[in-house]
């Protein structure tokens, strides 16, 4: 017992153990305090026809009683929508999840990965396409729009 108290890395283990405690002392404190619901808002459409993705001014789809504070709040900046390609489209497939193993497909190049979701493709300075399994909120399909700036 003597030797495992005089270990170096067992006294640094004590030690971090001491200086966590009283974090984790207070941490059902604040899991119980109630937190403000952020307010969502939407702020693209999908041409249900061709599956292009267009900007929309935010539109706050709820809940009523929220908080507005946080990022869906501010508008992207016209630069930012700038560097996108011409043409943003959403599409689903069943095959998406195997699809998106492709790093190279006809969609362009893989740019990243949606997880357990999809991916998004992006050929520079003419398409991005987002493959999803299935529907994803309007949330997750404005960050995969994040994915298409070069």
């Amino acid at each position: 017992m003597r030797a495992a108290a005089s270990d170096p890395s067992m006294r640094r283990a004590a030690q971090a153990l001491l200086w966590l405690l009283p974090m984790l002392a207070t941490t059902p404190a604040l899991a119980n305090e109630e937190q403000d619901a952020i307010c969502e808002y939407r702020t693209l459409e999908v041409d249900p026809q061709t599956g292009d993705i267009h900007f929309v001014a935010p539109v706050k789809t709820g809940p009523e009683d929220c908080s507005g504070s946080g990022a869906a709040l501010a508008d992207l900046d016209p630069a930012w929508r700038q560097k996108l390609p011409p043409r943003v489209r959403w599409t689903q497939q069943a095959d998406a999840l195997d699809f998106c193993q492709y790093a190279a497909t006809p969609l362009g190049q893989r740019v990243q990965v949606l997880p357990a979701q999809g991916c998004v493709f992006l050929q520079a300075q003419v398409a991005c396409t987002i493959v999803t399994a299935q529907a994803v909120s309007h949330a997750q399909l404005a960050n995969a729009v994040r994915g298409c700036v070069p």
